[in-house]
């Protein structure tokens, strides 16, 4: 008798470590943006894993490397790489062990001034009631495009942000999803970005654009993301409100 009970006790722990184990590493946590387990993708990387690479041709003529320069170029790439990857772990680290004060659970960005439209010569303003993004410069609005924002419980954070990085084929690790055009604006994991694209391959759908259905990110639609991608530079200031 006591061996069934040692055996199924046995049996249960190992079950509870195995979800455990699941819930962690597999599953999304309720309240965690995509980016908070950014990693950085390559195209080659991505090209391996789906088949093809989620990217729509760039806008400027891009003109390939000398057959002698591609070894140092792509050394200089991977460097490059894992710096990021180093950087984005140690931000996130740092966003988990934050997480237990209110600023954090709040996202807050700073006051947003009466004056944003010109308060740089570029500014991203995002639009939560009418789930829209539009770009400014010089004060004049250049553009207006539908998003997805974040569902309630993950809400989009409200304030004044700035672009904190940008990478071309960002990967969320606890989603499991493809998110090209990868514009950071928190450290907790908030960013701009594509419609994502999952392991299977399958993007998620235009529908969704213009309804609050993300974790918390900006979606855009394929075309007005890569836009706004090679418009922004790191630094430029993001309003959102409502």
């Amino acid at each position: 008798m006591l061996k069934k009970v040692i055996g199924f006790v046995g049996i249960s722990a190992l079950f509870l470590v195995g979800c455990v184990y699941l819930f962690y590493f597999y599953l999304p946590s309720a309240s965690e943006p995509e980016g908070l387990s950014i990693e950085v993708k390559t195209k080659a990387e991505v090209k391996e894993e789906l088949g093809f690479v989620p990217v729509v041709s760039p806008l400027s003529t891009v003109f390939l490397p000398e057959d002698s320069d591609i070894y140092e170029i792509e050394s200089e790439r991977e460097a490059e790489q894992k710096s990021l990857q180093a950087s984005f772990d140690s931000q996130a680290e740092a966003a988990r062990k934050a997480r237990k004060t209110k600023a954090y659970n709040r996202y807050s960005g700073a006051p947003i001034p009466g004056d944003w439209q010109t308060m740089a010569p570029k500014v991203i303003e995002i639009n939560l009631s009418s789930q829209t993004l539009s770009c400014w410069e010089n004060g004049n609005k250049l553009d207006e495009n539908q998003v997805s924002t974040g569902k309630r419980g993950m809400d989009t954070p409200t304030g004044l942000f700035h672009v904190r990085n940008k990478i071309d084929m960002a990967y969320s690790r606890k989603y499991r999803l493809y998110m090209p055009y990868w514009m950071a604006f928190t450290a907790a994991g908030h960013g701009i970005h594509e419609l994502p694209v999952f392991k299977n391959g399958a993007r998620e759908g235009a529908a969704h654009l213009g309804r609050k259905v993300s974790h918390g990110c900006v979606r855009l639609g394929i075309g007005p993301a890569q836009t706004a991608y090679n418009w922004a530079e790191v630094g430029t200031p993001v309003v959102i409100h409502n």
